[in-house]
């Protein structure tokens, strides 16, 4: 873990820990669904939810490559599935992390896009391997 995560995770950490309460995040409920929420989905909604994630984190890849218009978009979305997505593993590799994640009761405050965000931040960067 990098020291900047690890600084990071340590101040989220603090927060939730001195403020005693759930994160609230500003936005629609799917961007403020945490661990709390997540521990409740059907296997079902888990796979949905995470499909739709990495769908648009691929789609927000392209446009920041700078897509310019659609047939860009899906030229360059087929071309990051080549050469690599952020976010590159299937929906039920991130369900099955995120659920030993959200064993730990206290990590349950965090949103699940921060939560995914950090497992494949370990997926792809194993203890021992470097940052």
């Amino acid at each position: 873990m990098t020291t900047a995560i690890r600084t990071s995770w340590v101040a989220v950490a603090a927060t939730v820990g001195i403020l005693g309460a759930r994160l609230e995040i500003a936005g629609p409920e799917w961007l403020r669904a945490d661990g709390h929420a997540w521990v409740g989905y059907s296997p079902e909604i888990k796979q949905a939810y995470l499909a739709g994630f990495l769908a648009g984190t691929a789609v927000g890849q392209a446009l920041a490559a700078g897509a310019p218009d659609s047939a860009a978009l899906v030229e360059r979305v087929h071309s990051l599935v080549r050469e690599g997505l952020a976010f590159p593993f299937a929906p039920n590799v991130y369900a099955a992390r995120l659920g030993d994640y959200y064993f730990y009761e206290d990590r349950r405050v965090l949103p699940i896009w921060y939560a995914t965000w950090e497992v494949n931040h370990q997926l792809q960067h194993p203890p021992g391997r470097g940052p």
